[in-house]
Parts: C-alpha cells; sequence; structure tokens
C-alpha cells in the first residue's frame, strides 16, 4: 500500500503543491541547505563526463545539477507524475544528457553500465532498503561508488515524518549511515566512507554562528592556542598512562566539529565503492 502512495504522490500534493516542489530547490524554505548538500554530492562524484544514476528523483531537480555540470545522467522514480514533471522541465532546459524512467528502485535490471549512483532524500521511502542498495551495486560498473544523503537516527519520529506518514501514506524510515553500510558490505560493497551531513554541518557550523558579534575569532582561537609544555616528569607519566586509557581529542579541535565528526553513525552522507575489476578477481 505504501509503494502505491508512492506512485500516486503527485496526485495527493494537487497541482499547486506539486508546482512548488518541482521548483526545487529554490522553492524550498530549506533551499541553502539543499544546495549545500548537493554541492558536497557533486563534490564526491566521479570525474566528469561520468554515467550517474539518480535514484528515487522526484521531479528531477538533483538530476538537472548533475546533467548541468556535465555528466550523462539518468534519473529514476517510481511516480510516472513525478517523471511527467521532470520530462518537462529537462525539454525546457534543453538538456540532451539527461533521461528519466518510471522505475521502482527495489526493481531495476541496469548491470554494470554506471560510474555512480545516488539517493539523495529517497533511500529512506523504501520498503526493502537492502534490496534497493544491492540494485544499486549492480548497475555500477566495477569501481563505481554509491553516494547516500538520507535523514539519520530518530527521522522516522519527527513531526514532518509523522505528518507525511499520516497524510500521504508513504514509508518514513531512519537511515542512519551505520546502518546504510552494513547492509553495502552485506551486498559487496569493498570500501567506506561516511562524512559529517551537510546539513548538520549548515547547522552546526553557520547557522549557529550566524549572529555577527564584535571579536569574530573569539571561539576559534583560544582552541588553537598550544598548551604550555609540561615537565619532563610529566611527560613520562603521560606516556606510561596512555597506553591504558584513550586518547583526548587534541586540543585544536573545535566543539562544534567535534560534534558532526562523533555522531556520523547516527547522522551522515555515505559513500560506498564497488571493487574493481582486479579486486573482483581476485575474491573470485
Amino acid at each position: 500500500m505504501a509503494k502505491q502512495n508512492e506512485i500516486d504522490y503527485p496526485v495527493r500534493l494537487g497541482e499547486w503543491v506539486l508546482k512548488c516542489v518541482s521548483g526545487k530547490p529554490f522553492a524550498d524554505p530549506h533551499c541553502g541547505r539543499l544546495l549545500i548538500r548537493l554541492g558536497t554530492i557533486l563534490s564526491l562524484l566521479p570525474e566528469r563526463p561520468a554515467r550517474i544514476l539518480d535514484l528515487g528523483c522526484g521531479t528531477g531537480w538533483t538530476s538537472q545539477f548533475f546533467a548541468r555540470a556535465g555528466h550523462e545522467v539518468v534519473g529514476a522514480d517510481i511516480s510516472p507524475g513525478m517523471i511527467r514533471v521532470a520530462n518537462d522541465q529537462r525539454d525546457a532546459a534543453g538538456l540532451t544528457n539527461l533521461t528519466f524512467v518510471v522505475a521502482d528502485y527495489e526493481q531495476l535490471n541496469f548491470r554494470d553500465e554506471f560510474d555512480a549512483v545516488v539517493f539523495f532524500d529517497s533511500l529512506h521511502h523504501a520498503e526493502d532498503e537492502r534490496l534497493a542498495i544491492a540494485k544499486a551495486f549492480a548497475a555500477l560498473k566495477p569501481g563505481g561508488v554509491c553516494l547516500t544523503a538520507e535523514p539519520g537516527r530518530g527521522h522516522h519520529d519527527s513531526e514532518e515524518a509523522r505528518a507525511a506518514v499520516a497524510e500521504y501514506g508513504v514509508t518514513e524510515k531512519d537511515m542512519p549511515p551505520e546502518h546504510i553500510v552494513d547492509l553495502g558490505r552485506q551486498v559487496g560493497f569493498a570500501s567506506f566512507r561516511v562524512f559529517p551531513h551537510p546539513d548538520q554541518v549548515g547547522v552546526e557550523i553557520y547557522d549557529h554562528r550566524a549572529k555577527p558579534v564584535d571579536d569574530p575569532f573569539a571561539d576559534t582561537d583560544p582552541a588553537f592556542a598550544p598548551p604550555p609544555r609540561p615537565s619532563i616528569l610529566k611527560r613520562a607519566i603521560r606516556r606510561l598512562f596512555s597506553r591504558r586509557t584513550p586518547p583526548t581529542l587534541p586540543p585544536w579541535r573545535l566543539t562544534n566539529v567535534d560534534h558532526l565528526l562523533l555522531h556520523i553513525r547516527s547522522n551522515g552522507l555515505v559513500l560506498m565503492r564497488k571493487p574493481d575489476a582486479s579486486e573482483l578477481r581476485a575474491a573470485a
């Protein structure tokens, strides 16, 4: 039932709301955060022109950005209504390197075709996210990468998610990096990197420090001040006990940055790489 509700989503939204959705990112109240997130994804994609598969693309605004950046892009979404809007916008923009298909990302048939697969706020709508990640793995060329930018732990309990489930009947799940990496290992991805979620970077680094102050370096300089050099005896004692206690955080790290790094298991952007041809041969 939830999957059918995803298909019918544009009808449930209504024409006026659908027009607002199709104006993403600029019509969205969180435009700045969306652009930060998309810019992060663009910086992690393979060198252009790469062949990109954008899964759960909705009205295709992310696909358009990838295409404008010089990539060959295929956008896929389960909803024909969303793809109709995506095709109209693609044609209006004159993007010949962008194709859209109506497809359930849990039932894809692509094999070894793409340099990168992107889940941008879409994997958390999956009924079976392991199957979706397995299909992404199959669609990638050896050595290709899968990028996920998804809401993390606690999302399904958020006011926004509960409202979407109640009003539209769609699936809303927590999709923390720890879970995504675990599923990625199960389906065959060989190596991983998790980054602080761009939305959290925006909040911690920009939103929380947006108000001008008299001294713009007051909250950074003390963290970089070198501590006084301890005596020889104290250094010897520290070396002895450092083998028994976990290392402390370096003195130059900022508190808000530490928060981002220490919570990436719960909320972060995931990059997973498919083994290349030589690795696949060695594994066989």
